[in-house]
């Protein structure tokens, strides 16, 4: 089973440095006068209490043998997406965070391919492959 270290670096990088760029791309793309901050996480272990912000959490692991040699390792994360209590339009403001996520992971070139596997509530869910 490979170790998860390498994507969780990848998946750092991409959420704490990538992710500003693509929210400031949201926000240019909409201008309808709901803007939306960066992150305040400084990396993915960060409990931060300050908002937006998010709570990365590994959900599960999957393992499977593809022709007996390529080991295939497939990794369910979670992204919780905490908003300030006092956010007007809270649904727009998530899914515009969601576009954000979703057009980073499509649009940067990465050693691991990401996809959505389902949103619900303030969470986000990826798998890694």
């Amino acid at each position: 089973m490979k170790s998860f270290e390498p994507v969780y670096k990848e998946l750092e990088y991409l959420l704490i440095q990538k992710l500003p760029e693509y929210i400031e791309k949201i926000n240019k793309e909409h201008n309808d006068g709901i803007i939306l901050k960066p992150f305040e996480n400084t990396s993915l272990s960060e409990n931060c209490i300050k908002t937006p912000s998010f709570i990365f959490n590994m959900e599960e692991t999957e393992y499977s043998e593809k022709d007996r040699i390529i080991e295939n390792t497939i990794y369910t994360i979670s992204l919780e997406i905490k908003l300030p209590s006092n956010t007007e339009d809270e649904q727009i403001t998530f899914w515009r965070y969601t576009e954000a996520v979703i057009k980073m992971i499509y649009g940067e070139d990465t050693k691991y391919f990401f996809e959505v596997s389902k949103m619900k509530r303030n969470f986000l869910y990826l798998r890694v492959l």
